[in-house]
């Protein structure tokens, strides 16, 4: 097992679950406007969140990448 991989992966693990929890919080704030009757507001307060998800996919298929090279033993 390569410890490298496994280190690289503790630290992609470590920048999605901040970055789950930051968007989690937002989405909740989108939630909060919404429930004052500021859709605008809510729906700005998203935008930011839509372009993160294709950051967090993105850091998802790389922890995965990164297990598939370490079980099949690769530097």
């Amino acid at each position: 097992m390569s410890t490298h991989h496994a280190s690289d992966r503790k630290a992609l693990y470590a920048l999605l679950a901040d970055g789950l929890y930051t968007a989690s919080q937002t989405a909740w704030e989108a939630h909060h406007a919404a429930a004052r009757g500021e859709d605008n507001e809510a729906i700005g307060t998203l935008l930011p969140v839509m372009e993160q998800l294709e950051t967090f996919t993105a850091l998802c298929r790389t922890i995965l990448a990164l297990r598939r090279l370490e079980k099949r033993g690769e530097p």
